[in-house]
């Protein structure tokens, strides 16, 4: 782990709790600090360990933890052994939460400080497969576009019978993002009945899935 000791204390302290688990909110209430603070912290760690995500972190600092543990168990000393294990643990439970969708992804996205990633906006819009409410960013919804077109044009290739499985199972988290991501813009999900149009209906929803958020949502946004 020898990019380990570029991390300062203070920014050690961040990643200890966040391996624990807790969202930029908790960190901040635990090490009294604001959410800004940590949000700071988080961003020179991300850069000093060349990693883009808290995903990308638990699963670099989990995999140094093995191998630490790997290496003391060679030299035949187990002292240690309890406390990297635990660490371990931490890691595969930060990364349980991750993919239960913690809410910085979402309010990054909000906010339009940070955008979501590719694999991001993946894990999330599978997670709130059958969630039409809330809000999608614009990076949430074209990645997780994206990703529906390539690996539907890949399976293509192969199978056009898989390629209508893998269709049919998208379909729903698809929509759900699309949903969101009209409220996430003012807009009604019921817009997203367009898609009925043949040609001109995906071309009007282009256009209403790319406008820009909106910073309050309308008390209805179920009627068109």
């Amino acid at each position: 782990m020898t990019q380990s000791t570029e991390l300062s204390s203070r920014e050690w302290e961040v990643v200890n709790q966040l391996l624990e688990g807790k969202s930029n909110k908790e960190i901040a209430a635990a090490l009294h600090i604001s959410v800004r603070t940590v949000e700071f912290h988080l961003k020179n760690v991300y850069d000093k360990l060349q990693v883009s995500s808290r995903t990308e972190l638990i699963l670099k600092l989990g995999q140094s933890t093995v191998v630490d543990r790997e290496e003391v168990a060679q030299n035949g000393d187990t002292s240690d052994s309890e406390p990297l294990a635990k660490s371990w643990k931490q890691a595969v439970s930060g990364i349980g939460k991750e993919l239960g969708m913690q809410e910085f992804v979402t309010e990054s996205a909000r906010k339009g400080g940070e955008t979501v990633t590719f694999f991001e906006s993946i894990v999330l819009c599978l997670s709130k497969y059958a969630q039409f409410d809330g809000r999608a960013s614009r990076s949430e919804f074209w990645w997780f576009a994206l990703f529906v077109v390539l690996v539907t044009g890949a399976l293509t290739y192969l199978s056009e019978a898989v390629a209508s499985v893998f269709l049919i199972a998208v379909l729903l988290p698809l929509l759900a993002a699309g949903a969101r991501r009209l409220q996430d813009a003012g807009r009604s999900p019921w817009y997203q009945l367009y898609l009925l149009v043949p040609v001109g209906g995906i071309v009007i929803m282009g256009f209403l899935w790319a406008e820009p958020p909106v910073d309050s949502l309308p008390e209805k946004t179920l009627s068109v």
